[in-house]
C-alpha cells in the first residue's frame, strides 16, 4: 500500500503555489502635482501694481508685495509679506524742520536761504498675517496690509470668501465688501480708500459690495517658475474697479485688481483714482513652488 505524503508537505506545495509564483504587485502611480496656483506652504508670489504699459523695472517699490504662504487650509490663511519703502532720514527732516523755521523768522528782504532737500533711505517692512476664517468676509487687498504680526478676523487674503466664485458664474454676482476694518491698516491707503467708499455709497443704488460678472471669459499670463503660462480667468466688477478671479472654485486667487472709481468732483478731490490705482491696484506677476516640488 502506497505510503501517503505527510501532511507537512502538502502545506508547503499549497504555500508555494504548486511551484507557480505569485502575481507582482501593480506599480505604484506617483501622485499628481498640485495645480501650481494652489495655495500651500512654502509657494511664493510676487505681486506688482497693476499698471498697463509700465515696465515691472519702472514699478513703484513701495506697492510691491513679495508673498509666502505659511499655511493654508479650506477656512485658514498665514502668510508673510515683505516690501520696501522709501522714508526721508531723521537728519533729513531736522536739516528741513530749521530750514523751514529760519525762513519763518527771516526778515523781508533778506536773502533767501538756499534750498534743503530731502534725503531719503530704501527700509524693507514685513508682516504676518493670519485669516482666520477665509471662507466667509471681506477681502482685503494687499495695498492695505498691515506690518507686524496681526490676526485679521473677518477678512480673507488673496482669494475670494468661498462659494464667491460659483455665485459669479451661477448667478452673474456676488456679495463681496473690501475690508475696511481696524487701525493697522496702511494709510494713506486705508483712509482714501474709506472716503471713496463712504462716497460710492451715496452715490450708487446698488450697495458697494456687490460684484457683477462681465462676460466674455479671460486668460491670464503670469510666471510659474520662470516659465510664462496662461490660466482661466473670471472678470467682474464692482463700484471699485474689475476684478479677475482664477476660475478655480477651490482656489478663487484674486489674480488682479484695477481700481476705477467712478469720477466725481467730491471724490477726485478727496481720493483721486490716479492714486487709488497706483496704491492698490495690483496683479500677481509671478509664482515660485514650495522648494520640495521638481520645478514645473
Amino acid at each position: 500500500m502506497p505510503q501517503r505524503a505527510p501532511l507537512a508537505l502538502l502545506l508547503l506545495a499549497a504555500a508555494c503555489g504548486g511551484g507557480k509564483k505569485a502575481p507582482a504587485p501593480p506599480p505604484s502611480v506617483p501622485a499628481a502635482p498640485p495645480a501650481p496656483l494652489r495655495l500651500r506652504p512654502g509657494l511664493r508670489l510676487s505681486l506688482v501694481p497693476n499698471l498697463p504699459g509700465v515696465p515691472l523695472d519702472d514699478m513703484p517699490e513701495a506697492t510691491r508685495r513679495d508673498v509666502e504662504i505659511l499655511a493654508h487650509d479650506d477656512r485658514f490663511l498665514s502668510l508673510r509679506w515683505t516690501g520696501t519703502v522709501r522714508m526721508e532720514t531723521g537728519e533729513s527732516a531736522k536739516r528741513r524742520e530749521e530750514w523751514v523755521r529760519a525762513g519763518s523768522n527771516s526778515r523781508a528782504g533778506a536773502t533767501p536761504i538756499p534750498t534743503v532737500f530731502a534725503t531719503y533711505e530704501t527700509r524693507t517692512i514685513t508682516g504676518t498675517l493670519v485669516f482666520q476664517d477665509t471662507s466667509s468676509g471681506s477681502f482685503l487687498l494687499p495695498g492695505l496690509w498691515p506690518e507686524g504680526n496681526v490676526t485679521l478676523p473677518g477678512a480673507t487674503g488673496l482669494t475670494l470668501p468661498r462659494g464667491a466664485l460659483e455665485d459669479l458664474k451661477l448667478r452673474g454676482e456676488a456679495k463681496v465688501p473690501l475690508f475696511l476694518e481696524g487701525r493697522s491698516l496702511r494709510d494713506p491707503a486705508s483712509v482714501l480708500l474709506r472716503r471713496a467708499s463712504e462716497l460710492a455709497a451715496d452715490a450708487h443704488v446698488e450697495s458697494p459690495a456687490l460684484l457683477k460678472r462681465v462676460p466674455p471669459p479671460r486668460r491670464f499670463s503670469l510666471e510659474v517658475d520662470g516659465r510664462t503660462k496662461e490660466f482661466a480667468t473670471v472678470v467682474a466688477v464692482n463700484w471699485f474697479g474689475t476684478f479677475e478671479i482664477l476660475d478655480d472654485p477651490a482656489n478663487p486667487l484674486v489674480l488682479a485688481v484695477m481700481p476705477s472709481p467712478a469720477s466725481s468732483p467730491v471724490l477726485d478731490l478727496f481720493a483721486p483714482a490716479k492714486v487709488l490705482k497706483t496704491l492698490l491696484g495690483f496683479r500677481v506677476a509671478g509664482v515660485v513652488s514650495p522648494p520640495s516640488e521638481p520645478p514645473r
